[in-house]
């Protein structure tokens, strides 16, 4: 069955077919390599930026440097979540402002918000967030659905859903009227996520109420079947990953298990290769309970050296957590307080992050500015 072209490609690829000259066709497509490296074909992403920048090597232009070096970003970003992605959107986020190019600056530094989200910076999500939001015009709809998306994100990452619950609904809003389905896409996968998060939190710490997620599996189910049916690629080493650890958290550890040891040794090849020791502290607790003692302590052992860091503090403290569990049921109670001392330390650091977001984004509006006071 042939997959819908989303209405933003279409869009897109009616603008390359009708466009009035050259350049105006070189930036669409260049904006369509962008929609492309979101939506996993990174060959053909990359092909387009390279033929472009051949085209404009002798006659460089600042609107076009822009949307390469973005768009390169985003081929990286999804691709390997490097370090490269950052510095090239940082790189079109300059040139843009020091060329005037104010809606651009508002789309680049929505994306700059989005990286430094997956690194935990949250001062830096607050900055570019704001600019994003500051800087656009309210039809400008793609740097209003990332930027949003982003804060809503921060807020529910932190568990604070009653503040994340009408960004989430900015972001789908924009998206929409974007006709942006891989952005809708994301929001539905990580809405699913961030619950997941919270719900994880909540069962191995013992605070909060773990109820919070208990509706996840159904999210998750939803999300892939959108991304089915317009083709995402980018989050599908994600999916399986997420429906084994509400499983875990759900006492299901057979269940999860076996959706474990069918995805987990395709996956760690690729992007979610930093959330290893995480994955495999839960494959050993899940390994333990089904009676696999053997194996369960040579996975907690991987899981401890998968530990780099680029492993996010809130993984970090899960691993640590499901270590100290599965060592305590090993009868190793040294290494087992060990790693509960590791996990406190590492939950502090995540629930200080957590705070942190909150005081930075709780009274941001879609202006970009703090709520006024009544």
């Amino acid at each position: 069955m042939n997959q819908p072209a989303s209405r933003l490609l279409r869009r897109l690829n009616a603008a390359i077919a009708g466009a009035k000259s050259q350049y105006d066709a070189d930036c669409a497509h260049a904006e369509r390599a962008c929609y492309l490296a979101r939506q996993g074909d990174f060959a053909q992403a990359s092909r387009t930026i390279t033929t472009l920048r051949r085209r404009y090597a002798s006659q460089p232009d600042a609107a076009m440097s822009v949307w390469l070096n973005l768009a390169e970003g985003l081929v990286s970003y999804y691709s390997e979540l490097g370090p490269i992605a950052h510095d090239k959107v940082m790189r079109a986020h300059a040139l843009s402002a020091a060329s005037g190019l104010a809606q651009l600056t508002a789309l680049t530094a929505a994306w700059l918000a989005q990286m430094n989200f997956s690194r935990h910076d949250v001062a830096q999500v607050a900055r570019y967030a704001s600019e994003s939001l500051k800087l656009s015009e309210s039809n400008h709809h793609a740097a209003r659905a990332r930027a949003s998306l982003v804060v809503a994100q921060a807020l529910h990452v932190a568990g604070r859903w009653d503040l994340a619950s009408s960004w989430y609904t900015r972001a789908r809003v924009h998206a929409t009227a974007e006709g942006d389905e891989l952005s809708i896409s994301a929001l539905m996968h990580n809405m699913v996520s961030m619950h997941l998060d919270n719900y994880r939190q909540a069962v191995l710490t013992g605070r909060g109420d773990p109820r919070v997620a208990q509706s996840g599996l159904v999210g998750l189910e939803s999300s892939e079947n959108f991304d089915l049916l317009f083709g995402t690629s980018t989050l599908e080493p994600l999916r399986p990953m997420l429906r084994a650890r509400f499983l875990s958290l759900q006492q299901r550890t057979a269940e999860a298990l076996q959706v474990y040891d069918e995805h987990f040794p395709v996956s760690v090849a690729s992007e979610i290769a930093r959330m290893a020791s995480d994955v495999l502290s839960d494959v050993a607790w899940c390994r333990l309970k089904q009676g696999d003692a053997v194996r369960a302590r040579s996975d907690a052992l991987a899981a401890e050296k998968s530990l780099t860091p680029r492993t996010q503090v809130d993984d970090r403290a899960a691993t640590h957590t499901r270590l100290a569990n599965v060592y305590r049921e090993l009868g190793e109670v040294s290494e087992a307080n060990r790693q509960a001392r590791l996990a406190e330390v590492a939950w502090h650091a995540f629930e200080t992050l957590q705070h942190r977001s909150v005081s930075l984004l709780a009274d941001m509006t879609e202006s970009g500015s703090p709520a006024t006071p009544a």
